[in-house]
């Protein structure tokens, strides 16, 4: 082994210097943060790469149950009647009130929910009531987002307004369904449409610096995730319109991948897109705007809002 003659004239092992170990510190530093945001870049990437597959899954989650219910679309989500109305038999059991993700799970092939509830008033093995329950399945909520599980304040939504708002009309008649079902031949531009995608909540209602984050269970307007399930288009009328969360807050996609949010058209295909190349308005601070272009939103490719008076 090396050795070097010391002054005091005693052998000792040849080491590094403090400024080598310094210089050699420094040079890892730099190493890192030239390959961190590359990392992390890669990172963003797949798991949006990934979201667009489970859409494209939900896709073909939507064509199948339109296949088995006469070319009916799937609900934004069932209504409520009363603490065991209504409900569906979906992938796993009967369901209180399911959205429309697990409206679709038997086409979809994998049950969402560990131990699906038919009643509101029933808890999971979890301790989630039966109408908040948490996805077990990861097919069901975006993977840039593996914390949004609750059904409610999913982190996928659905264009509701056009496609399948069985919200009711009068609360005494259990089948005065606002705009349900919707017959899918009807949609004169499939492959224009938005059916669902990636949903920021209620959130959209707020300016960006005043947006909480993501609380299970929760009922925040200003949160993340707030109504998720429930995805609103850019164009809502404030006064005859809907919206996800009576009477005053809206919601929208989220640009979670990287300024962009992923979004699945009616025929299939999902892609990711910018609020604007949606037709989403935004006010200076973030806030999404009522007054944007519904033109890929509504199914006839015309820029209005939806209203009792649709028709397509």
């Amino acid at each position: 082994m090396f050795s070097a003659q010391r002054r005091d004239g005693r052998l000792g092992q040849s080491g590094f210097t403090l400024i080598e170990l310094l210089a050699v510190v420094a040079l890892i530093g730099l190493l890192l943060s030239i390959l961190l945001p590359a990392l992390q870049g890669a990172r963003q990437s797949a798991r949006a790469t990934k979201c667009l597959a489970q859409l494209h899954v939900l896709g073909q989650g939507i064509q199948i149950y339109t296949n088995d219910y006469r070319d009916a679309l799937p609900p934004g989500r069932l209504p409520k009647i009363d603490n065991c109305n209504a409900y569906a038999n979906i992938n796993g059991g009967r369901k209180y009130r399911p959205t429309f993700v697990a409206m679709m799970s038997i086409a979809v092939g994998l049950p969402p929910f560990a131990d699906p509830k038919a009643c509101r008033n029933e808890t999971d093995m979890f301790g989630e009531a039966g109408d908040m329950q948490n996805f077990s399945s990861s097919v069901y909520y975006c993977p840039a987002t593996p914390e949004w599980t609750d059904e409610r304040n999913g982190s996928y939504g659905y264009n509701y307004q056009f496609l399948g708002n069985s919200r009711l009309s009068n609360a005494g008649d259990p089948a005065s369904y606002k705009n349900w079902p919707v017959v899918a031949s009807r949609i004169r531009q499939p492959s224009r449409t938005v059916a669902a995608g990636d949903c920021m909540g209620t959130a959209a209602s707020f300016p960006a610096t005043q947006r909480r984050p993501y609380l299970d269970d929760a009922r925040d307007a200003d949160r993340f995730g707030n109504e998720g399930f429930n995805l609103d288009p850019p164009r809502v009328d404030p006064v005859a319109g809907e919206m996800a969360d009576l009477p005053e807050h809206r919601t929208a996609v989220d640009p979670r991948h990287r300024k962009r949010g992923n979004v699945l058209r009616l025929d299939g295909h999902a892609a990711a897109q910018t609020l604007e190349q949606l037709g989403y308005k935004l006010d200076p601070d973030r806030t999404i705007r009522l007054d944007g272009d519904n033109s890929q939103w509504s199914g006839n490719g015309l820029d209005v809002p939806w209203t009792p008076e649709f028709q397509f």
